[in-house]
């Protein structure tokens, strides 16, 4: 799931994923996000900016995603580290590359999407 209120950037880099074979669902807040959590979506990763519109950020989205699904690993993005005394597993400093995020996907996935990688 990529969780962006950035169109552009949300359709970059969700494109990406799609063109290294992975199946995404794209999000423009967290709110929206855990809707379709709470609908029964089936995921693995989630990618997500830390400052976004709504009632909770991206770390407020990794708080509740890390307590109620804890299979679901997630990676915030920002051009500011996390703070708040939430500690990100992952973290992607902004502003980033596109292999970095699947790189990194894949990392948590055990998957290698491409032969190079």
């Amino acid at each position: 799931m990529v969780v962006e209120d950035e169109y552009f950037i949300r359709a970059m880099v969700a494109d990406e994923l799609r063109k290294s074979g992975f199946e995404v669902v794209e999000c423009s807040s967290a709110d929206e996000a855990m809707d379709v959590l709470h609908a029964g979506a089936n995921l693995s990763v989630i990618f997500t900016d830390i400052r976004m519109p709504g009632s909770m950020d991206g770390v407020k989205l990794a708080q509740i995603v890390s307590k109620q699904f804890p299979d679901i690993r997630v990676v915030l993005t920002s051009s500011d580290p996390p703070c708040n005394g939430f500690a990100a597993e992952h973290f992607i400093a902004q502003p980033y590359h596109t292999d970095e995020v699947i790189q990194c996907i894949d990392a948590l996935l055990g998957t290698s999407t491409t032969p190079d990688r």
